[in-house]
C-alpha cells in the first residue's frame, strides 16, 4: 500500500481525497512545527511527501526518505525542496500551476492596504479600550482612497490585478517594472502611468510592492527611496521579506517621515527562530501586520491543496503530473528561475 505523509494539517476536501490513494499519515498540529527528529523518523517508510511551504524539504529529509518516489508540494516554486536532491534520486517534485493564487493575493494586498489607509486595527483597539467618546471629532483619522495615487512597484500578474481594484476605487496607478506595459495594457489600467522608482516613490501616497523576488530586487527598497516617500504615504509590502529593508522602514516611521505600512512578509519567516517583523516595527501603533497569509483564504487553500492531490493522484496512476518543477527527471531541460524565494 502506498504511504503517504503530510507534515500540518490540509483541508479536509483534501484530506478525503488522498485517503482512497493509501496509508495516510498527518501531523496534527497547527501551533506548532514538526520537530525535526520526527520529521525524519516519520518520512523513512513513506512513498509520497506532501510538502507544505514552511517545512524545509532538504537533502537529509529526502534521504531519510528510503522509500520516496514523489514530493508533491502544495506551493507554486517550492524553493524550500532541494530539487538536486530529489533529481540525484529521480523524484519528481511537483508544484501548483502558476497564477493559481494571484487573484487571492492581490485582494489581499488590497485588503491591507485599506486597513491601514483607514486605521482599521487601530479603530478596533481604540473602541475595545473604552476610548470613543466623539463621533466628529479630529481623535480618529483615516486616509480615503479616491483621488489617490498609487504606486507599485512590480507591475506583473499581482500587481496588475491590484491596479484593477485601485481603479474601483477611483485612484491613480503609478507603476515600475523592468518592462513598460503596452499602451493598450496601460490603458486597461486605467490609464496606468510607467515611473522610475525614484518618481513613483516621490509621487505616490500608497505604494504597493509586488515583484518577485530575485537578485534585482532583493533588498531593492531601502532608505534612499523611503525617504523620498511623503509624510502622508503608507507602504505595502506583500511579495516577499528581502525585497524591503525594515530598518529603513523602522526609523521612517519613528521619525514620522511616512505616514503608515502594512507587512505580510518579513527578513525572518518560518521556520527561522523568532519570525516576523523587527521588535521596534511591533511597538508602532501604524504599522498593520500579518503573518504571511496572502493565500490563505479558505477557498484558496482548499484548491491549492486539491491540486496538490490530483498530482498525486496522476502520479500513482502512470500519468505525468502538472506542473514538475524538475523536469529532469523526465529527461527534459531545468525550468529557468529567476525567483530566489
Amino acid at each position: 500500500m502506498t504511504k503517504i505523509f503530510v507534515p500540518q494539517p490540509i483541508p479536509q476536501a483534501a484530506v478525503d481525497r488522498l485517503e482512497p490513494l493509501g496509508e495516510v499519515t498527518i501531523y496534527p498540529h497547527v501551533d506548532r512545527m514538526i520537530p525535526t527528529d520526527e520529521l525524519l523518523e516519520a518520512v523513512r517508510d513513506k512513498d509520497v511527501l506532501f510538502a507544505i511551504g514552511e517545512i524545509p524539504f532538504d537533502e537529509s529529509l529526502i534521504d531519510a526518505a528510503e522509500q520516496l518516489k514523489l514530493i508533491a508540494a502544495m506551493h507554486g516554486s517550492a524553493k524550500f525542496v532541494d530539487f538536486a536532491a530529489a533529481t540525484r534520486r529521480n523524484i519528481p517534485v511537483t508544484g501548483l500551476p502558476y497564477g493559481m493564487v494571484t487573484k487571492t493575493t492581490a485582494e489581499f494586498t488590497f485588503a491591507l492596504l485599506m486597513a491601514t489607509a483607514w486605521r482599521l486595527p487601530e479603530a478596533d483597539a481604540f473602541l475595545r479600550e473604552g476610548k470613543w467618546r466623539q463621533n466628529q471629532s479630529m481623535a480618529f483619522m483615516g486616509s480615503r482612497l479616491f483621488g489617490k495615487t498609487l504606486g507599485i512597484v512590480g507591475m506583473g500578474t499581482i500587481g496588475q490585478m491590484v491596479a484593477r481594484r485601485a481603479v474601483a476605487c477611483d485612484m491613480r496607478i503609478t507603476y515600475h517594472k523592468r518592462t513598460r506595459l503596452s499602451t493598450a495594457e496601460e490603458y486597461v489600467l486605467g490609464g496606468a502611468e510607467f515611473r522610475s522608482l525614484e518618481e513613483l516613490f516621490t509621487d505616490a501616497d500608497f505604494v504597493a510592492l509586488t515583484p518577485a523576488l530575485t537578485k534585482e530586487t532583493k533588498g531593492l527598497i531601502g532608505e534612499r527611496l523611503i525617504s523620498l516617500m511623503k509624510p502622508s504615504a503608507i507602504l505595502i509590502n506583500t511579495s516577499r521579506g528581502d525585497v524591503l529593508d525594515e530598518a529603513a522602514l523602522e526609523a521612517a516611521l519613528q521619525e514620522g517621515r511616512i505616514r503608515g505600512a502594512a507587512l505580510d512578509v518579513y527578513r525572518t519567516e518560518v521556520p527561522e527562530e523568532n519570525p516576523g517583523p523587527l521588535k521596534g516595527l511591533t511597538n508602532l501603533p501604524n504599522v498593520v501586520f500579518t503573518p504571511h497569509i496572502g493565500s490563505a483564504a479558505r477557498e484558496t487553500r482548499e484548491e491549492m491543496a486539491l491540486r496538490t492531490v490530483r498530482n498525486i493522484e496522476l502520479f500513482l496512476a502512470g500519468e505525468r503530473p502538472y506542473p514538475v518543477l524538475n523536469p529532469e527527471v523526465y529527461g527534459e531541460a531545468p525550468i529557468k528561475d529567476e525567483r530566489i524565494g
